[in-house]
């Protein structure tokens, strides 16, 4: 197959620029996903630590000064007083739920009436530091806050006047958690998108500068290319006209004065000579038909004139007890390096067919689909195994 010099530069630089761009396209997404990932787990953790401060914060100044008997009996004054106090603290904000327990394990004071008396299991913290985290909604403390809702509840341990201990906790919806990753997003999105652009802009030079050398070096290789041709077809070109001016015209006049002296020999009688001299004479015309051939061989004939298909029929005449079947379409477009290239293709194929293939039948098919050309030569010789070399052999190789 052949194909035009000049359709493939492009096809490869938007192939290698594409190469290069698309795993920088992937990373920028890549970079804003784990970006949304990174806001989304900062926004939980300042939602969490948001929760302890609000927690503390009420402990300090909302719990901690009401702790005293009327707080531990439940005494309704103080318990209308808490409620006060907390209402007007935690109004407007996500804080839903609010608990205070004894170490016995008593809610001593909830603004949910419902959970006061009530004992449950105390959490850890009541012996230790604060807990935060996310609420666990199927325990039963927990059991009058929305399970379709996330909520992150604090636990602070507290100590009264008297040395006795209290377990405050709150829980907060977490409800705002998108909101809040909103937010951070919004805070980096200027900067990721910054970033992006500039790497987008950094991708689009270096690809365009990829693309320019690609392309430089693309037209260097073409020109190199060219160049080889154009001194192959000098060089084969001078070396056919020294053979055809030299050494095929002493051939022949050597056949002839070989054929003279034989002739004179033979009359004087000598058979002997005679018969020396004519098979010199005959080997002589062999050797000048075989050097034109090469002549040809080394040097086409005019393509331009005559045609491809014309010059590939004359070849297939010249099989001799071999059935030829032929389909050569007429190609007028053709490069004339594509074209001496494909003749010589089809010249050493035929060739081979004649010397090696011992084939009695050969069908030859010259054909263009768009822009590339097929040349097809096939027989019923016995073939040989592409992955065996064999010395001499150098149309294998």
């Amino acid at each position: 197959m052949a194909e035009p010099l000049g359709d493939n530069p492009r096809a490869i630089v938007r192939r290698e620029v594409l190469r290069f761009a698309i795993p920088g396209v992937i990373g920028m997404v890549l970079l804003a996903l784990a970006s949304l990932a990174v806001s989304v787990a900062v926004a939980r953790e300042q939602s969490v630590t948001d929760a302890r401060t609000t927690a503390e914060i009420l402990a300090r100044t909302v719990v901690e000064p009401r702790i005293d008997e009327g707080l531990q009996t439940g005494k309704p004054a103080r318990m209308a007083e808490l409620d006060a106090a907390f209402s007007a603290s935690i109004s407007g904000s996500d804080v839903k739920s609010i608990r205070l327990w004894n170490e016995d394990g008593v809610v001593i004071y909830s603004n949910d009436p419902r959970l006061i008396g009530e004992t449950f299991p105390l959490p850890a913290a009541i012996a230790g530091g604060p807990v935060q985290g996310m609420a666990d909604t199927g325990r039963p403390e927990n059991r009058y806050l929305d399970p379709e809702s996330s909520w992150v509840q604090v636990s602070l341990p507290l100590t009264g006047g008297d040395g006795s201990r209290y377990l405050f906790e709150i829980s907060k919806l977490q409800d705002s958690l998108q909101q809040e990753a909103r937010s951070v997003w919004i805070a980096f999105a200027p900067i990721l998108a910054g970033s992006m652009v500039l790497l987008g802009a950094l991708l689009v030079v270096l690809g365009i500068r990829m693309a320019r050398r690609i392309s430089a070096e693309l037209r260097t290789r073409e020109e190199l290319l060219e160049r080889a041709v154009d001194a192959s077809e000098v060089e084969r070109r001078r070396i056919a006209a020294d053979l055809h001016d030299g050494t095929v015209q002493h051939l022949a006049g050597l056949s002839f004065a070989l054929a003279g002296m034989a002739a004179r020999a033979q009359a004087a009688g000598d058979e002997d000579t005679a018969e020396v001299l004519s098979d010199a004479a005959a080997t002589s015309r062999t050797s000048v038909r075989e050097l034109r051939t090469l002549l040809v061989d080394i040097y086409p004939p005019n393509l331009e004139g005559s045609g491809l298909a014309p010059a590939i029929a004359d070849l297939l005449a010249g099989l001799d007890g071999i059935d030829v079947a032929s389909d050569l379409a007429e190609l007028p477009d053709l490069d004339p390096r594509v074209r001496a290239a494909l003749y010589r293709v089809a010249r050493e194929l035929i060739a081979n067919v004649a010397k090696h293939a011992d084939a009695s039948h050969v069908d030859v098919r010259l054909t263009q689909v768009g822009s590339t050309v097929i040349l097809s030569v096939t027989d019923d010789g016995r073939g040989f195994d592409p992955d065996v070399h064999r010395d001499g052999h150098l149309g294998l190789r």
